[in-house]
């Protein structure tokens, strides 16, 4: 950005005019190249003629769904259309109607993946990229260098693509960090798991029936 644009700044310089100390204001400029003076600034588009949609999970064991009704309500609230696949929330024991109430509409596969921004949380198969709508942005886990197949299809499609997986561990983007807070959920549950198979105490405990060493 620097190369493109260029700020002269010019500080505060104090005078002698006449016996009397005067102070010059600060000034600030700006010089674009004409590539960039030249251009027209493009509008943007309106949150309310926007459509979020919603697909439902396809991959086998998949339980995530990629928006919670407090999400769709978020969404609604600032003023997208967002659209959910029926179905698409039972597995994260999310209704139909739980969307309803957060002000979603209930649509089939087509109508989700049709959406002008389309969340997912697994990538689309080759069948459900030919769904998307041309020059649409989709945000699910991409994993690129993984799926050159996929991603040339995206590309045929004019996808905007916004891949989570890709998203800079830095700080100013903690809030899009989804790889850190699945791995905090894989971690939480791995020790559910391992607690049930495990078959005994974890730690010692003393109760009225007196002490229960550690096994």
């Amino acid at each position: 950005m620097s190369s493109l644009l260029r700020c002269i700044s010019s500080s505060s310089v104090a005078l002698l005019h006449k016996g009397v100390r005067q102070r010059i204001p600060r000034s600030r400029h700006f010089r674009t190249y004409p590539v960039l003076r030249d251009q027209e600034a493009s509008r943007g588009v309106l949150y309310k003629d926007l459509v979020v949609g919603v697909p439902k999970e396809t991959l086998q064991n998949e339980r995530r769904v990629a928006l919670s009704p407090a999400g769709v309500e978020a969404l609604v609230k600032q003023g997208f259309n967002v659209q959910v696949e029926s179905g698409a929330g039972e597995e994260s024991k999310f209704s139909d109607q739980h969307y309803r109430d957060a002000g979603a509409t209930i649509t089939d596969v087509n109508g989700a993946l049709g959406s002008d921004l389309v969340l997912k949380v697994r990538a689309p198969s080759l069948t459900e990229a030919d769904l998307l709508k041309p020059n649409s942005t989709l945000v699910s886990f991409i994993y690129p260098a993984q799926n050159p197949e996929l991603m040339m299809k995206l590309s045929e499609r004019q996808s905007n693509v916004l891949a989570m997986d890709q998203v800079p561990r830095v700080t100013i983007a903690q809030g899009y960090d989804a790889l850190s807070s699945m791995a905090n959920i894989a971690g939480y549950k791995a020790v559910v798991l391992a607690s049930n198979h495990f078959g005994r105490f974890f730690t010692g405990q003393i109760t009225a029936a007196g002490k229960v060493p550690p096994r």
